[in-house]
């Protein structure tokens, strides 16, 4: 008996082949390239406060969300603080690293400017130095140091975070994050909001950072309200002055992985 012949399924038309042909191997570069940034970049947790600007652009998000001091937060080691203040990531950020020192009750302060790279201010004999930015450390007494914890505690920093706020880096924002008795914190607070107004950290800080001992950098003053940004701008990835991007606020961190890039979530992206 004679089989009949198999039929083959109709032939499917494209109506432009050589555009789906450019089209998959778009597809496939882009994903050989996320492959690549995401081997290069995949180890890069903060490990702390830096003088390297590489490593600190490579590790920013994981140094905002406290990775660092968070997988160090146990019983009995010292208290740990730190205070970011963003005032447009690309023009002018604050970092205060605070260490409790558990044998005198004080602690020491490290803090840093980091502004938007200045031509006329730059050092022929430590050119680098420009991006680093100034570093100042001071000692704070016990009372100093209380008094600081104190002011945590009424701006609310050891109450769950407000989840769900996007702070985008053309904003105005403070993030901070910490061990305080071997138990971890975190919390934000987005300007213009009555949470930023209500802080009462900053006063110790501000007083510190103007002393003999601080970075001699004085606090921008803050945008108007209805001038804020709150998103970030449209139409793409970078503005004039770099990389636009923005956090995303959980109830006990940043949302989605810190390392390399956490929550990153660029504009113009589809």
């Amino acid at each position: 008996m004679t089989r009949p012949p198999k039929r083959r399924p109709p032939r499917q038309r494209l109506t432009n082949p050589r555009a789906a042909v450019r089209g998959g191997r778009r597809g496939r570069a882009i994903g050989l390239a996320a492959a690549a940034v995401a081997g290069l970049l995949g180890g890069c947790a903060s490990v702390g406060p830096t003088d390297n600007p590489v490593a600190r652009k490579l590790t920013w998000v994981s140094y905002l969300n406290g990775d660092d001091l968070r997988a160090a937060c146990t019983k009995g080691e010292s208290d740990r603080y730190r205070l970011v203040f963003n005032a447009d990531y690309q023009k002018h950020v604050r970092t205060y690293d605070i260490v409790g020192d558990r044998g005198t009750g004080g602690a020491l302060v490290e803090a840093r400017v980091l502004e938007a790279t200045d031509l006329a201010r730059i050092d022929l004999d430590d050119p680098a130095a420009v991006a680093r930015g100034p570093v100042a450390k001071a000692q704070l007494s016990p009372r100093q140091f209380a008094l600081f914890v104190l002011r945590l505690y009424e701006s609310g920093a050891f109450e769950p975070a407000p989840s769900g706020v996007r702070l985008p880096s053309n904003g105005v924002y403070w993030l901070i994050n910490g061990c305080r008795r071997g138990s971890w914190f975190f919390n934000a607070y987005p300007y213009p909001s009555d949470r930023f107004s209500d802080i009462r950290f900053d006063g110790p800080l501000k007083e510190l950072d103007g002393g003999v001992q601080g970075t001699g950098v004085p606090y921008p003053a803050l945008p108007r309200p209805q001038d804020a940004p709150r998103t970030l701008p449209t139409g793409g990835q970078v503005d004039s002055a770099g990389v636009v991007f923005e956090v995303q606020v959980g109830r006990d961190g940043l949302v989605g992985p810190t390392a390399p890039f956490g929550a990153w979530l660029f504009a113009g992206k589809e």
